[in-house]
């Protein structure tokens, strides 16, 4: 179940990034807007976000539909764009986090699927996993 909620929470934060408002994804959208800004993309040395009038902006070289490239302009140019999008920049930041959290609880699932499905072929598990719960519990602060 864990997989499957990541899969769908990330499925909705991607539908969403591909209709943010003043996101475009193709040059022709931009006919009639004027250039107000170019931002460089950390770590996407090729890539730039071009702020547009009206809250418009565009990943460049070339109009990208990858949701990760949509992603880093919008985070580049969110200092430009929060004041105009402000509802969409949080709609954004809610489904973030629930597609984190899905990515952590299925991240679990798929720990504990592994210990349970290998414990019959590795015996020497279980008390592997007890000396560990034993060694984190005496690093704790809180354990007496």
């Amino acid at each position: 179940m864990g997989n499957e909620a990541k899969w769908n929470a990330n499925l909705q934060k991607v539908a969403y990034l591909q209709t943010f408002p003043g996101w475009l994804s193709a040059w022709k959208q931009s006919i009639g807007s004027t250039i107000e800004d170019v931002l460089p993309i950390s770590k996407q040395d090729a890539h730039t976000v071009v702020l547009l009038s009206q809250g418009k902006f565009i990943v460049t070289p070339q109009a990208h539909n990858e949701p990760q490239m949509i992603t880093a302009g919008l985070l580049a140019a969110r200092p430009h764009l929060e004041a105009t999008h402000a509802e969409a920049f949080q709609e954004y930041d809610r489904l973030t986090q629930i597609d984190k959290e899905a990515g952590r609880t299925a991240r679990l699932e798929n720990i504990l699927n592994a210990i349970d499905n290998n414990l019959e072929q590795i015996p020497e598990l279980k008390s592997h996993i007890r000396q560990l719960v034993k060694q984190w519990d005496n690093e704790s602060p809180h354990s007496s």
